[in-house]
Parts: C-alpha cells; structure tokens; sequence
C-alpha cells in the first residue's frame, strides 16, 4: 500500500469515526441520557409522586413526618403506604440507565407503548414543583442466544424461563424512546390497595413471650415461651409450652413467623373497627418489654376473616385459607398432635 492509499484510508476512518460521534455524542438530549441517568434527581428533595395510567385511577404517594401516604388522585382519602414499595420507587426510577435508543421518530409512540397508553410518573419536589417525568412503556423479554442444541427437555425448559425484561421510556415533550434492562410493572401496575402499608404490626419474633388464644367455648390456650429454669434441661429457651405440655417446634415456629409480621390480603372497604361488634377470636401477643399486640379476627366472608389490630385503622382481610392453620386448637400444637 502506498502512502498516498494510507492517507487516504486514514482520512475515511476519521471521517466515519467524527459521523459516528457526531450522531450518538453531541449536546442534545439523546446524547444527554446516554451519558447519565434519565431522571437525575436527588430523592431526599422528591416529597410526592404521581402516578397516571391509562387503564386506571391515578395514584399520589405523598411524603409527611409520619411516613408516606398513599391517595387516589380524585378523592381526599389517604392510607399510610407500604416503606418497602416506595422504597423501591425510589430507588429504581432515579438508578435507570439507558440501554440503547429505539426510536426517534413520535409516530412510533404507539408501537412502545410511550405514547397516551403509557404511564406517566412525575417526582415532585416541594409545592408541587416537577424534578423529573418519564412515561413508561411496554415491556419485553430479551432471551439469551442459545449457546449449540440443548440436550434434554429440562434445559430447553430452563431457556424459556431466562431472560432479560427490556423496558421502553421516553421523557415527556422529548421524542426519543429509550430501552432500559429493568422491568417496572412492580411501579406502574399497583393499584390503590396495593401501594397501601398491609402490615397490622412488626415485632421481633425474639421478643414475644406468650400467646393468649381466645376462641369460643372452652378451646382457650395459651402457649408461652419456656424459660432454662423453670423446665427440664432438655428443654430451652426457644421451647414453647402450654399448660405443662411441651409444644411442637415446627408448628409453634410456623405461628409465630405469622403472628410477629401480619399482613393483610386486602381490606374491608367502607366498614370501621366499632360497627364489627364482638369478634369470634382474639389472640394477643406479649413482649418482652411488656407491651402488647391484639388481633380480633370476625367470621369469615368471601374466604377471608375480617380483622382489626391494637393501632391499625383499618379493617384487614385475612385470608381464611393462611389463618385457618393459626386457628386450629391447642391439640394440633402438641408433639405428635
């Protein structure tokens, strides 16, 4: 090769090169997301989040001294929200990162799901003032290529389940949409009840010293924790006993694991704690500290017992399938019971 063939060859690769950095570099907002988040936003400035969607009533998570709340955009009722799902939100949307650009042209909108079908969320800062909006699109599943012939059926079944969800975005009055390696239907698809906080209470399941179960009849217990002495050696601290008997560890543990974190399935719309009268069963935790937890469950309804708790406002759905088994009688406690 001559020298004037490599200068040549050498002035077409720098000119290639400049188009290339020209298109995806300079100082508009494609290059802009390329080089850093699509929402840069400081989340201990967001204090409120909207949430719209096409298929549903629009939600506001709002952030007060005693936590965050939970709203239908529409109406003036507001419900303490779940610290894990905000948590989340907060932490997903300000970290996503752009993967690649899908398209530029707006009549492609629809084809992503980033136009009026999308969701819109919008940080807010304080009165109101916007940080940051994305529109969330529609979601895909990237599969992994296939790396030669899988060799059984578990294989091929194990390359269905993998893969990556892909995600479509686009800044609102931007046209570019772009693809991110994350999946947000945890964000955009929750209703009302389901950014709602389901937890009646949350103890340490260390701390509870005793259960009073109080069922109709005569079929009250109580179960309590067994002290090193106060029993035979064999028997520890984590041993739990009932009228002298020893309890089952398995079906003392699976209670406890249940009673120390309760969760509600949903809840009794427009029914308050005082129109419920008296409740079929009662079971009331004690701690260590000495204080106290109550949970006052009604007879069931469409599968599920209606529930209130010591400093829960509301009324929970419990689902009868899960606190049937809590329920059953001191006999199904006993070793071998």
């Amino acid at each position: 090769m001559t020298n004037a063939t490599k200068t040549l060859a050498l002035l077409f690769a720098g000119t290639v090169a400049l188009a290339a950095v020209t298109s995806l570099g300079g100082d508009g907002p494609s290059s802009a997301a390329f080089q850093g988040r699509l929402l840069g936003v400081d989340t201990s400035a967001v204090q409120a989040v909207r949430i719209e969607r096409s298929d549903g009533p629009a939600v506001r998570l709002q952030r007060s001294d005693a936590g965050w709340a939970v709203a239908p955009a529409d109406t003036s009722a507001t419900y303490p929200a779940a610290p894990r799902a905000v948590s989340q939100l907060l932490t997903t949307l300000p970290a996503l990162q752009v993967s690649a650009v899908a398209t530029r042209q707006p009549d492609n909108h629809p084809r992503y799901g980033v136009d009026s079908t999308g969701t819109r969320i919008t940080l807010l800062g304080s009165g109101d003032d916007p940080l940051g909006a994305l529109i969330v699109g529609r979601t895909r599943i990237r599969r992994p290529q296939s790396q030669g012939r899988a060799q059984n059926p578990m294989q091929r079944m194990q390359r269905r389940r993998g893969g990556t969800p892909i995600t479509y975005v686009r800044v609102p009055d931007r046209p570019d949409v772009y693809s991110v390696e994350q999946g947000l239907r945890s964000v955009t698809r929750r209703g009302i009840e389901e950014w709602r906080d389901r937890r009646l209470w949350a103890v340490d399941r260390t701390a509870i010293q005793r259960v009073d179960f109080t069922f109709p009849g005569d079929s009250s217990f109580t179960m309590q924790r067994a002290a090193p002495d106060d029993t035979a050696s064999a028997v520890g601290p984590s041993t739990w006993v009932s009228r002298g008997d020893t309890l089952s560890g398995g079906e003392a543990s699976s209670r406890l694991r249940i009673l120390a974190s309760p969760q509600a399935d949903g809840f009794a719309e427009g029914t308050t704690p005082e129109a419920l009268g008296d409740p079929r069963y009662r079971i009331r935790l004690h701690l260590r500290d000495g204080s106290r937890r109550t949970l006052r469950l009604y007879p069931p309804f469409d599968g599920a017992y209606r529930a209130t708790a010591d400093g829960f406002g509301y009324v929970a759905r419990l689902s009868a399938a899960t606190w049937d088994e809590v329920l059953r009688g001191r006999s199904a406690l006993l070793r071998g019971g």
